[in-house]
């Protein structure tokens, strides 16, 4: 019987006797640097095949006994094989590499049957067949007994070189062309003609070099990927869609190819054994396969694009701990178990503390909380009586995500929701039964996500909270106005009509008409919601041209077709009276002018009041800090709608004074 622990040290059969070496054993013969042992190898291989195939064959055995008290001589221990027979039960090494290869096999055709259209799928499923190729070859020899006859296993090794090199040249390929194409080179001839000149240069050993003809090529693979990588992520930089599409791939290829190199390549270049076999790193490639299939598919690119710096983070965390522990192990020879005891005390006791303090000093403050941080300033704006809240809520959704562009669409939503994997949000406009597109947040540097749609409705809540404020807030004030109104139509106009029959005095019923005249205009503006500026253009033209009349002045008085239809709330319309009298008031007094113009225009969404002379003009010295009393009220209504006033000399001669309005100049109940 053969025990645990013993030791095979030859194998005969007949007259053919053979001492067996470590290296007969082991699973990959890549793992050679130089093609002598890799030869030497082979033809070991067909000799121990020649022997254990032929039925009987006998095997010596080295006990493993306590070699101080006893030196045992080896035992000779013989076999029967039956031929032309197969193992009943294969290794579950065998199956887990199997149904690795196969399951990157199927992604990578099921992505590509999913985006025929595009070249890169087309390279992610080549890809795939070349390191299915490779990882089912591996399981077939890396899971035999002691030996395969010699001619199958060179093919079979061949074929795992085959299938690395097609995959590394075709991946390279694949980010040429994806996301996005980066010039009309066809890359792909390229790749097919490096890929069989490496193949060649291998299988003829053009070189003795086996690391410089398998190692180091996939190194450079993998650099020519890096490059690339850096190409496509300046091309998409105003692409979000495609970008998110990149850092996914980045991601998930990255982790793949970067992590077999680390653990299973690099070692072997510094004559070191990998730090994980081969067999077991092919799970690697199976989660960069379905890392990159979700990119291909579009499935949630606004929530991959979230996922992939904290999935980053943890692949990082996870390998540097793999590297420590194989540091500690390797270089220090120290014992597995106190290896890993010790790595997991580096990373937790002095890598993290350390990351938290680099990540709060040099990392930027997240955008999530820049954004919700934006919320209250929102719903402050949102009270600004002097915009209505829909033209805040568009305002609100401009600052806070930064769209290239906005539009208005006639399609009803009631509740935001993300269109074309994220590149677009659709919200509800508020009071209105339309919606509002917003495309490329951050102007195209991300996409939107479902954060988004949460921070979206959670505003949407607190503004249409602030809508029925306002709303509220005006039904008072119309309320208080019209009862004002009414109180002085039936307290004060009354009272002003007895003072015109009874009194006497000419001079006081003239004025005490005046003021009647004045009451009625204000309760006519207390009683309008809205006025339309040619409405009161009439009003102001009339009363003008009978004072001008009065004076024997010239009157030019008109209003622009795109003018008069502004809408202005009463309080507007009475300041504008105001302004439009102040100013006749000022030149029939104190210009001596013959002739006096009025113009009304308008100016984007600015009314442009123009009144000019041709009197004497303003004095040498005149500065806004001289003012006069009717000059200084101009201005001073003019700030409160929100306006601006200009004082300037014609060409002709004269004075001139122009206000420019904002149409929602002044506060809105």
């Amino acid at each position: 019987m053969v025990e645990p622990g013993d030791e095979i040290i030859a194998i005969s059969r007949d007259n053919l006797e053979l001492q067996l070496e470590p290296f007969d054993a082991v699973l990959e013969p890549d793992d050679s640097s130089h093609f002598g042992p890799y030869n030497r190898f082979f033809e070991r291989q067909g000799v121990i095949w020649s022997i254990i195939s032929q039925g009987n064959f006998s095997f010596a055995v080295q006990r493993n006994y306590d070699e101080r008290l006893i030196n045992y001589e080896p035992e000779w221990i013989t076999v029967s094989v039956p031929r032309n027979t197969r193992p009943s039960d294969l290794p579950v090494s065998f199956w887990y590499q199997t149904m690795c290869g196969l399951a990157i096999l199927w992604m990578g055709i099921a992505a590509w049957a999913f985006a025929r259209h595009e070249r890169g799928p087309f390279f992610y499923t080549m890809a795939g067949l070349g390191i299915a190729i490779a990882i089912i070859a591996s399981a077939i020899y890396t899971t035999r007994s002691l030996a395969f006859p010699a001619d199958l296993f060179l093919s079979l090794s061949r074929a795992n070189q085959f299938g690395a090199m097609l995959f590394a040249g075709a991946g390279t390929t694949l980010l040429w062309y994806y996301p996005t194409r980066i010039s009309a080179f066809r890359f792909e001839r390229l790749m097919y003609a490096l890929v069989a000149l490496i193949l060649a240069a291998n299988w003829g050993q053009w070189l003795d070099s086996l690391d410089l003809l398998a190692r180091v090529t996939l190194l450079a693979w993998a650099v020519t990927d890096i490059v690339l990588a850096v190409i496509q992520w300046r091309r998409t930089r105003f692409e979000p869609v495609e970008r998110a599409r990149l850092k996914w791939f980045v991601y998930a290829w990255f982790s793949g190819v970067i992590g077999y190199l680390g653990l299973v390549i690099a070692p072997q270049l510094v004559s070191k054994p990998s730090l994980i076999h081969q067999q077991y790193a092919w799970g690697l490639f199976v989660l960069t396969y379905l890392g990159i299939a979700l990119g291909i598919v579009r499935y949630r690119l606004f929530d991959l694009d979230r996922w992939i710096l904290m999935a980053w983070f943890w692949f990082a965390c996870g390998i540097l701990i793999l590297l420590l522990d194989g540091i500690l192990l390797v270089w220090l020879n120290l014992q597995h178990a106190l290896s890993l005891v010790i790595s997991v005390i580096i990373v937790g006791w002095i890598y993290f503390p350390l990351r938290q303090v680099l990540l709060s000093k040099l990392l930027p403050s997240s955008r999530r909380e820049d954004l919700w941080e934006q919320l209250s300033r929102m719903i402050s704006h949102a009270f600004d009586a002097h915009h209505s809240v829909e033209q805040q809520w568009k305002s609100a959704m401009q600052r806070s995500f930064n769209p290239l562009h906005t539009r208005r669409k006639s399609l009803f939503c009631k509740d935001p929701c993300l269109l074309d994997d994220g590149l677009r949000l659709r919200v509800p406009l508020i009071g209105e039964g339309s919606s509002l597109e917003l495309s490329y947040a951050n102007h195209g540097h991300r996409l939107f996500d479902r954060e988004d749609v949460q921070f979206t409705r959670q505003a949407m809540t607190l503004f249409s909270y602030v809508q029925q404020y306002r709303e509220s807030f005006r039904q008072g004030v119309r309320t208080e106005r019209e009862r004002v109104a009414r109180d002085l139509h039936d307290d004060v106009g009354a009272r002003l009509l007895s003072i015109i029959y009874r009194t006497e005095d000419s001079e006081l019923a003239i004025l005490a008409r005046e003021c009647l005249h004045e009451l009625r205009d204000v309760i006519q503006g207390l009683q309008k919601q809205t006025v339309t500026l040619d409405q009161s253009f009439s009003r102001w033209h009339s009363e003008a041209r009978e004072r001008c009349e009065l004076f024997g002045v010239e009157l030019d008085m008109s209003l622009s077709p795109q003018a008069s239809n502004m809408i202005f709330t009463p309080r507007t319309d009475r300041n504008l009276t105001s302004i439009v009298r102040e100013f006749l008031s000022n030149t029939l007094r104190h210009a001596k002018a013959s002739r006096i113009t009025i113009r009304l225009d308008k100016f984007t969404e600015y009314l442009v009041l123009d009144t000019s002379d041709d009197g004497i003009g303003w004095p040498p010295d005149m500065t806004y800090s001289h003012l006069g009393i009717g000059l200084y009220s101009i201005r001073e209504r003019c700030e409160e709608l929100r306006g601006q006033m200009a004082l300037y000399s014609p060409i002709n001669g004269g004075a001139g004074v122009r206000c420019l309005i904002p149409e929602q100049g002044e506060a809105q109940p």
